[in-house]
């Protein structure tokens, strides 16, 4: 049996990864895509980041996590233009 059997379970695992990874840097995350495939999720999220001392900017997150185990398999980060997030 999965452990992530929803769309809402695979968001959750990924913004507590993300709260991990990056502590108080992270901002307002709103998920874009979240999909399924052969027992891997796929989350796809735009992420506001701080970077430096007050600069905010806007990142493409994508989070692949293991739906038996919840557990991240990799991730991939990109900075955004603005319109993005």
């Amino acid at each position: 049996m999965s452990l992530l059997a929803t769309t809402d379970d695979a968001e959750n695992v990924a913004r507590a990864w993300m709260q991990k990874k990056y502590g108080k840097k992270l901002g307002k995350v709103k998920f874009t895509e979240v999909m399924s495939d052969g027992g891997v999720w796929t989350v796809k999220a735009n992420v506001k980041l701080t970077v430096g001392v007050l600069l905010i900017k806007p990142h493409i997150v994508q989070v692949k996590i293991d739906a038996g185990t919840t557990e991240v398999l990799g991730y991939s980060e990109t900075e955004a233009d603005d319109k993005a997030a």
